[in-house]
């Protein structure tokens, strides 16, 4: 596949945040996929960050409910300071958010997810559709180099992919530095926001954020999208491409990507970056609430005996 400028930007930068020089000293013998917090009552809803991001990433949004929803807030091996785990990294996440809903007994839990976490979202519903009620998606697409080249396959990613993951992995502290600042000044409009999604990227493994770009960009979730049944929201942004791509290119790239998930919606927000929930926080929440209210279970009726 050749080169394209826009999509190394997203890749190399949108989708990290910088990394610490070293992993963490010491980590258990099996570290686990995720940390998670868990807050509230009522149905449960995931919440998923993005790349190099931690589970307070959600915090404002979680505050919003007030309780009213069981929250789980995860924060992914690897990223902002928790232990990593081997290699493949996607799978191994994927697989253990199933287990996680098993195991805790979730009865139809929505999924929310932002970029990386979108992705994770995605191959959960398609993976174990009878677990999920519902997705709801922050700026994430299911194979992300078809974004920037139409024509992008898994197999025609892989060399970029690989290229990608090497220059990341033979980054210096100061060019893991710049490429933070630049990419955060792109996506994050405030800075006390980018200042916290800084320490973030610092805290994060930097070969596990090498592997997981690596893996984003050679996993194609669009043939997968046809065994999704949930009801799914997405909720994209298009102002990183402001000056570069008109809007309708980038809705139409968007709704090209879920074209195989016919219970999709696709929505653009035509003034948040690429950290809605940050960037509008009330737009968002006004969303999120909509979707939740459309797709609440339907309470079971007591008849008399």
């Amino acid at each position: 596949m050749r080169r394209a400028p826009l999509l190394a930007t997203l890749i190399a930068l949108a989708f990290f945040s910088g990394c610490a020089t070293t992993a963490p000293s010491s980590a258990p013998a099996a570290p686990s996929p995720f940390l998670v917090k868990r807050s509230g009552q009522g149905r449960p809803v995931l919440f998923i960050p993005g790349l190099a991001s931690a589970g307070t990433v959600w915090d404002d949004t979680v505050t919003h409910f007030q309780g009213q929803y069981d929250c789980h807030v995860f924060t992914l091996a690897g990223f902002a300071g928790q232990p990593s785990i081997p290699a493949p990294f996607m799978p191994t996440v994927r697989h253990a958010l199933a287990e996680y809903i098993r195991a805790h007994g979730l009865q139809k839990p929505i999924i929310v997810g932002h970029s990386l976490g979108g992705v994770l979202a995605l191959g959960l519903a398609a993976d174990a559709p009878e677990l999920v009620g519902g997705v709801f998606i922050v700026d994430s697409v299911p194979f992300l180099p078809a974004l920037m080249y139409p024509g992008a396959t898994a197999e025609s990613a892989k060399p970029f992919a690989e290229q990608t993951r090497t220059q990341l992995r033979m980054q210096t502290v100061e060019q893991r530095n710049q490429g933070s600042r630049h990419a955060l000044s792109i996506y994050i409009s405030d800075e006390a926001h980018r200042e916290v999604a800084a320490r973030w990227g610092a805290d994060s493994d930097p070969e596990t954020v090498a592997q997981a770009v690596y893996e984003m960009s050679v996993t194609d979730l669009r043939p997968e999208l046809s065994r999704i049944t949930a009801p799914t929201f997405v909720l994209g942004s298009w102002v990183a491409f402001q000056g570069r791509v008109p809007r309708e290119t980038v809705e139409a790239l968007y709704r090209g990507q879920y074209q195989n998930l016919s219970t999709a919606r696709v929505v653009m927000h035509d003034t948040a970056r690429h950290f809605i929930m940050w960037e509008d926080p009330q737009g968002f929440f006004t969303a999120l609430d909509g979707f939740l209210k459309a797709h609440a279970p339907v309470a079971r009726m007591e008849f008399p005996r």
